[in-house]
């Protein structure tokens, strides 16, 4: 099994990149062993074509999409699986990958991540909150 994960620096545990395909690292992970590669470009259809010939069959990630999506489709073989939108470390992300409190998605769970970042793309930057129920209290 190895698993991708899109991470925001290339440090001992370091938080989950929001926007797969933007990120800048990726995590690997293999028989436990963590390692952290620099993305060759910033795109996630380009992203995808790199875990296929790298022989990735898992991915964590908390928004995506639909051209990486469908090409994940596509090929198949790949399980995607949502880290939540909260902040989140490497470590943490693990943890729940581990404990199996984290699930693979299913189209209809992915169609509302992406519904869900498709809505950042149509509201421009003015995106307070109001009305759209994302207040996430703890």
């Amino acid at each position: 099994m190895k698993i991708a994960i899109p991470v925001k620096t290339n440090r001992e545990n370091p938080a989950i990149s929001p926007l797969f395909g933007k990120a800048k690292w990726f995590a690997f992970v293999e028989d436990g062993k963590v390692s952290i590669e620099k993305s060759p470009i910033p795109d996630g259809r380009a992203v995808i074509e790199w875990f296929l010939k790298s022989g990735v069959d898992t991915i964590v990630m908390q928004e995506m999409g639909n051209g990486p999506y469908n090409m994940i489709k596509s090929h198949g073989g790949i399980k995607v699986y949502h880290a939540g939108f909260d902040r989140i470390t490497l470590d943490e992300v693990l943890e729940k990958f581990n404990n199996g409190t984290m699930s693979a998605l299913d189209d209809a769970a992915m169609q509302s991540i992406l519904a869900h970042h498709e809505s950042k793309h149509t509201h421009g930057h003015d995106h307070h909150g109001e009305g759209h129920g994302h207040h996430h209290h703890h």
